[in-house]
């Protein structure tokens, strides 16, 4: 299918125009600066100014030792999550945003999703390397998933982690996204909204997909298409993906204030037509 094609390539390219932000993302500036370690045990009582100040947000970068911290336990995530939730709500568009930014990647972390998403520039070595590639094909999405997956995460680990990409579609990229559309962009200049849009990419193309068996999940769909070895099936069999797949990503209002401010709105434009 060839919008099946152009829309995978389409990924490809803007993940990749995008993968070097993203290093930079988690350099720890923490341990350069030489503030230390973060104390998981602070941040479970700590407000949204000390977590804004503690994950190095504000200043251009999110600390992985931050991150690892606001993970360490239940009780510390569900604390972390359950503030920043509450200041993604602030009336203040500087504060929800940044808010808003750092659940993104947190929830991104925690689900596994991080390894996924890191692999996507490896597409478009896949799709140049290849003109005959038809995603479409068994032998197609085995080559993109093979690409994408590390060889580690088992059918049921992938299921999850592309089923939480699609609910951080609708809903924490989604909330960040009509966060900058009504409030006139981006109003912290010193969120990585690159690394977002990488992430936007991907998690509403899984979000835009259906299963054709309505009693399973998209996850588990993409998966049985992954897993398929019926020469007589593709992957429409498992997967429905909507007319002008790439609609979504270049008219949803949301979607392309994320994409202007990460200064990807041009690139957008081109690929679509």
């Amino acid at each position: 299918m060839k919008h099946m094609k152009k829309l995978a390539l389409f990924c490809s390219i803007l993940l990749t125009l995008v993968m070097g932000s993203c290093d930079a993302l988690f350099s720890n500036k923490f341990q350069e600066l030489g503030l230390g370690q973060v104390d998981s045990a602070a941040l479970a009582t700590a407000n949204s100014e000390t977590l804004f100040a503690q994950s190095g947000i504000n200043s251009g970068t999110i600390s992985q030792s931050f991150i690892d911290a606001a993970l360490k336990d239940d009780t510390t995530k569900a604390a972390v999550v359950a503030e920043l939730s509450t200041a993604a709500g602030d009336t203040d568009p500087k504060v929800a945003q940044t808010a808003q930014a750092l659940l993104i990647e947190i929830k991104l972390q925690d689900t596994g999703a991080k390894q996924v998403v890191n692999n996507m520039g490896g597409l478009l070595d896949l799709f140049m390397s290849d003109d005959t590639l038809d995603p479409s094909t068994s032998a197609g999405m085995n080559a993109i998933i093979d690409t994408l997956v590390p060889p580690d995460l088992s059918d049921g680990d992938l299921a999850k982690v592309l089923n939480d990409l699609k609910d951080l579609a609708n809903n924490e990229v989604k909330d960040f996204g009509t966060n900058l559309s009504t409030n006139g962009g981006l109003q912290n200049d010193n969120i990585d909204t690159a690394s977002i849009a990488q992430t936007a990419v991907l998690a509403t193309v899984v979000a835009t997909l259906t299963p054709v068996d309505l009693s399973v999940s998209i996850g588990e769909a993409l998966v049985a298409a992954l897993n398929n070895t019926d020469e007589t099936k593709n992957f429409d069999d498992f997967v429905t993906v909507p007319v002008g797949g790439l609609n979504s990503l270049t008219t949803d209002a949301g979607l392309t204030a994320i994409f202007n401010a990460a200064g990807l709105n041009e690139l957008i434009t081109k690929l679509s037509s």
